[in-house]
């Protein structure tokens, strides 16, 4: 990875506004700063910023912190997912 890569900014997550939440704080919680794009406009008129009011908010992040945050993505699907009971 470039120096350049490094540094720009990554959508790690593109959703609804309630997962978004939870999937920000679980990466926050590993030191990974995160910046929620429609965090506000996704939650009360989804539709106005994505078509058809699909996956309205974005998780953005540093391209240094890429590797770390799709690693804890997978481990938080999996978990999510995980219907062995």
């Amino acid at each position: 990875m470039t120096p350049s890569d490094q540094t720009k900014p990554i959508v790690i997550f593109s959703g609804d506004f309630h997962r978004a939440a939870v999937i920000k704080n679980m990466l926050e919680n590993h030191s990974i700063y995160v910046f929620m794009q429609n965090e506000h406009m996704g939650s009360i008129a989804p539709w106005q910023v994505a078509s058809g009011g699909f996956n309205p908010v974005k998780l953005i992040i540093s391209g240094q912190d890429e590797e770390e945050a799709k690693r804890l993505l997978e481990g938080f699907n999996d978990a999510a997912f995980d219907n062995e009971d």
